[in-house]
C-alpha cells in the first residue's frame, strides 16, 4: 500500500483526475461541506495529507479521511497522486457541486423558474453564483504518516473575537482581513453538531448544500434579531438525546429560529465584541459596535460575484499553504 511522502509524481493529466474524482465522490455523499473543512485542517500547519482524528477540533471528519483513504488504497491512487493533493482536488470539486447545485435549483424554483418550491424553502430571491476560479494544482508531499498524524498544529478557538481570528489568520497564513472576510463565507454551506464541535445548527437554514453570499446578507441583517444563546443538548433538533450527557449544553453561538446560527468566529467578522471566561458575548447584537470589516461583509452581501472572485483567491492561497512548488494538470 502507499504511503509516506507522496513527492517522486512526474505529471498528472486530465484524464486521471477525472478518473479519480468519479471514483472518489461516492465517498462523500452528503459530506461535501466536511471535505472543504477538511482541506482547511489539512492546511493549518501546511497542506499535508495528515489529519489528528483524535484532536477534539478535528471530530467529524474522521470518516470523510477514512473513506478517502478506502478509495485511495483500492484504486492505487498513491501511484499517480499525494493524499494532500486528494483532499484538495475534492475539496474544489466540493465547493464547484455545491455552486452547481444551487444555480440548478434556483433556475429551477426561482423568480425565473417554472416550477413550484419543493419544500418550504423560499426560492424568490435567490440568485445565481458565478464559477469558482480555483485551477486544481498538483506537487503538496504528504507527510510520513499519512494519512494520519499525531501531532496538533493548533487551529484557531471557535470562540475568538475579531482581533484573536486576524491575529491567527495573519501569523499562520498571512491573509488580510478583507481575505480573512472572503473565507469565512464558506460557512454559508454546511451545518455544526454538538456531539462533534459543542455548538449545533446549520449556518444557512434549508441552504446547506447551496454555495452563496447568504451568510453574509443573514449575518448583516439586524431585523433578524440575533441572539447569543446557549443550547441544552436534550432539547436540540436532529441529535440522538441519548448520545447527550447530562445537563450537556452548547457553547455561546449567535442564533436566529428558522434562518441560521454563527460561532463567534462568524460574528466577529461583522460585530466587535470581547468574549467572558464563560464564552458569552460582553455585548448584544444590537449593542456591539461593528468591527473594522463590517462594510466587507456588507459588500459580499451585495454582489455574489465579488465575493466568489474574492474566495476563489484567497482558497487557491490556502490550498498552497506550505507547500513547495506546484503543477497544472496536463
Amino acid at each position: 500500500t502507499g504511503s509516506g511522502s507522496g513527492s517522486g509524481y512526474s505529471s498528472l493529466s486530465q484524464a486521471q483526475v477525472d478518473t479519480i474524482i468519479q471514483k472518489s465522490r461516492r465517498t462523500l455523499g452528503g459530506a461535501k461541506p466536511a471535505a472543504v473543512r477538511l482541506t482547511f485542517h489539512d492546511c493549518v500547519g501546511g497542506c499535508n495529507g495528515c489529519l489528528n482524528v483524535d484532536n477534539p477540533d478535528n471530530k467529524g471528519l474522521e470518516d470523510v479521511v477514512a473513506g478517502l483513504e478506502s478509495v485511495y488504497q483500492e484504486e492505487e491512487f498513491y501511484n499517480i497522486i499525494s493524499r494532500a493533493d486528494l483532499w484538495a482536488l475534492m475539496g474544489i470539486w466540493s465547493v464547484n457541486e455545491t455552486i452547481a447545485r444551487n444555480n440548478e435549483d434556483c433556475s429551477l424554483y426561482g423568480p425565473n423558474g417554472s416550477l413550484p418550491s419543493p419544500n418550504e424553502h423560499t426560492y424568490e430571491n435567490c440568485q445565481m453564483v458565478p464559477e469558482l476560479q480555483v485551477p486544481f494544482m498538483w506537487g503538496r508531499k504528504d507527510c510520513e504518516t499519512a494519512p494520519y498524524a499525531s501531532t496538533d498544529v493548533h487551529l484557531p478557538a471557535s470562540t475568538l473575537g475579531y482581533d484573536g481570528l486576524m491575529q491567527f489568520f495573519s501569523s499562520e497564513f498571512g491573509f488580510t482581513p478583507r481575505e480573512v472576510t472572503a473565507l469565512m463565507g464558506v460557512h454559508t454551506i454546511g451545518k455544526a453538531d454538538i456531539l462533534n464541535s459543542g455548538f449545533h445548527g446549520t449556518w444557512v437554514n434549508n441552504e446547506q448544500g447551496y454555495f452563496n453570499t447568504q451568510y453574509y446578507i443573514n449575518m448583516a441583517n439586524s431585523s433578524l434579531g440575533w441572539r447569543a444563546v446557549q443550547r441544552l443538548c436534550e432539547n436540540l433538533p436532529n441529535v440522538d438525546t441519548e448520545l447527550c450527557e447530562a445537563g450537556q449544553i452548547s457553547g455561546w453561538q449567535w442564533q436566529v429560529g428558522g434562518t441560521g446560527f454563527n460561532i463567534h468566529a462568524d460574528m466577529a467578522i461583522y460585530k466587535n465584541f470581547s468574549v467572558q471566561d464563560s464564552g458569552e458575548p460582553e455585548c448584544s447584537y444590537d449593542e456591539c459596535p461593528l468591527s473594522p470589516t463590517a462594510p466587507v461583509v456588507e459588500e459580499f452581501a451585495q454582489d455574489n460575484s465579488l465575493w466568489i472572485e474574492e474566495f476563489s483567491s484567497i482558497y487557491t492561497k490556502m490550498l498552497a499553504h506550505g507547500t513547495g512548488e506546484l503543477y497544472p494538470v496536463e
